[in-house]
């Protein structure tokens, strides 16, 4: 019987040793993952300005903006929140965003519902009296031209919706954005050899798009990797034909169409403050495709030279 008592002991002993062996060999196996945080000043610092400009009657010329935007506006738009008119002198604000790079580094990407836009641009446009914003009357429409080198003509207006925390999605219908009274009948936008004209019933968030629809198989992106911790990298897919920017919120992309090369765009900063990216052609089959990312070290400048030749 003591024989017996002490051989339970030594098996339970050695079972005990053996697990906590495995348990270590697999700590050790296990990867320890190269670590990086988002990027938030050099997103900040390298993106476009928001323009400010001064509106006081004596011109009926348009506003213009660094990239070419044209605005037209006057006094007789405005309202404040209580409905009275707003007097001159009128602060109009703008932030243009034409290229891909300009989006990124905006997080706006052009993305509705879950759908991609072909987009011709993107653009903030602001009023304000003093520090107090102000808003356009019911059934009023402000004139703005987007420029564009090859114009398309499907283009309609979408306009974008914070759905959370800087965080915003694009709609067709401006009564989705705002419940200003007759707003939906009031948008057009036409196409000529330069520019996208349009006649927009809101302020905010203007983007010139259609939807991105394709006849193949649909195909998703999955980022995966030996070597980085992808979770706090900033992601990205985009279409040079289309120029649509989709962003990752996690590691797997929305639906995409299948064979249609799109280029894998990932930037991020280590903690010792150097900045990493990883930017690549792929051309997906249908279904998952697993892309394996590695990130490599990258100026400032170069990874913004990259990033502005997509």
């Amino acid at each position: 019987m003591k024989n017996l008592r002490l051989f339970s002991v030594i098996l339970l002993v050695a079972s005990g040793w053996m697990m906590t062996n495995s348990c270590s060999k697999q700590r050790i196996e296990e990867p320890i993952l190269n670590a990086y945080s988002k990027p938030e000043k050099f997103m900040y610092d390298n993106r476009p300005e928001e323009q400010v400009f001064i509106i006081n009657g004596d011109s009926a010329g348009p506003i213009i903006g660094n990239q070419g935007t044209h605005l037209w506006m006057d006094s007789t738009l405005f309202m404040f929140a209580d409905s009275s008119d707003v007097p001159y002198p009128i602060t109009i604000k703008l932030i243009e965003l034409y290229k891909a790079k300009d989006m990124m580094l905006f997080e706006m990407p052009t993305v509705a519902q879950g759908t991609p836009l072909v987009t011709g641009g993107e653009i903030r446009v602001r009023a304000l009296k003093g520090n107090l914003p102000i808003y356009l009357k019911p059934n009023k429409i402000y004139a703005a031209q987007m420029p564009s080198e090859t114009p398309l003509s499907a283009m309609s207006i979408y306009y974008g919706s914070e759905i959370s925390d800087n965080l915003f999605d694009w709609f067709d219908q401006a009564s989705a954005v705002s419940s200003n009274p007759g707003i939906n009948a009031l948008e057009q936008i036409n196409t000529d050899s330069t520019f996208y004209s349009l006649l927009i019933p809101m302020l905010g968030w203007i983007n010139a798009d259609f939807l991105y629809t394709w006849s193949s198989s649909n195909a998703t992106l999955k980022l995966e990797s030996d070597v980085d911790d992808l979770t706090n990298v900033v992601k990205y897919a985009f279409y040079p034909q289309t120029r649509s920017v989709v962003q990752f919120y996690g590691n797997t992309s929305i639906n995409l169409p299948s064979g249609e090369p799109v280029t894998i765009v990932c930037f991020a900063m280590n903690t010792q403050g150097v900045m990493f990216k990883y930017i690549e052609t792929v051309n997906p089959n249908a279904g998952e495709n697993i892309v394996n990312v590695t990130m490599s070290q990258v100026t400032e400048d170069g990874l913004l030279t990259l990033m502005n030749d997509l």
